[in-house]
């Protein structure tokens, strides 16, 4: 039955006025293909909200990893920073030592030419392990691997400068191996400390975390 006992049951009161029924908000991106709103997501000012299980925020590098704690990494670049220093201070003393008294002949000069020449090659690697504590105390990678190649090689030449007289006999005797053991093992324990250190993987893990630190700060848009 119609007007005006009201509309009969089924039918729409405002079909024929071109309103819409009230109380239902349009959808947006109902129509469109590829944007299939999830049954129950609410409506917010024009925009669905993410789907249950989706992720509502963008990856952020190291997130959900172990915490990454700097103990060894710090650890690490401190060993290799005084090594580094007193190598520099020991190689600077002795070289002022030597410059500092006139020669008594020609061999005594070719000498301390030859002893200078090698203390300036030796400065080398103690400057760039100084670099490399310095860029691990600012979470590079370049230092790590500065460190990990350097403790390296200083370990490959304590354990060669303490095989090789055991091996050939020099200085090998009695006390003397003794001897040669025990140096070999004090010059090779702070490089192997520093190597196993830069190794660690909580210090690859200290370094990936400053790196996200700094694009949290910096976002890329």
């Amino acid at each position: 039955m119609g007007y005006p006992y009201g509309p009969q049951q089924g039918q729409d009161p405002y079909a024929g006025q071109g309103y819409a029924q009230p109380g239902y908000a349009p959808d947006p991106y109902g129509g469109q293909p590829g944007y299939a709103q999830p049954y129950g997501a609410p409506v917010q000012n024009g925009y669905a909200a993410p789907a249950y299980g989706a992720a509502p925020y963008p990856y952020v590098p190291g997130y959900g990893e172990p915490r990454a704690g700097g103990g060894t990494a710090i650890t690490a670049a401190v060993l290799a920073l005084l090594l580094s220093l007193l190598g520099l201070t020991l190689m600077g003393i002795a070289l002022a030592v030597i410059l500092g008294s006139d020669a008594a002949s020609a061999s005594e000069t070719e000498f301390r030419g030859a002893v200078t020449a090698a203390m300036l090659v030796g400065a080398v690697p103690c400057l760039l392990l100084l670099l490399g504590s310095i860029l691990l105390f600012r979470r590079k990678t370049a230092g790590r691997v500065l460190l990990i190649v350097l403790s390296g090689l200083s370990l490959v030449f304590s354990l060669l400068s303490t095989v090789l007289p055991l091996v050939t006999g020099n200085g090998a005797a009695g006390e003397e191996a003794t001897f040669v053991l025990i140096g070999g093992a004090v010059s090779g324990a702070v490089p192997l400390l520093i190597f196993l250190l830069a190794v660690a993987p909580s210090t690859g893990r200290w370094i990936r975390a400053g790196r996200s630190i700094g694009y949290q700060q910096y976002p890329q848009y």
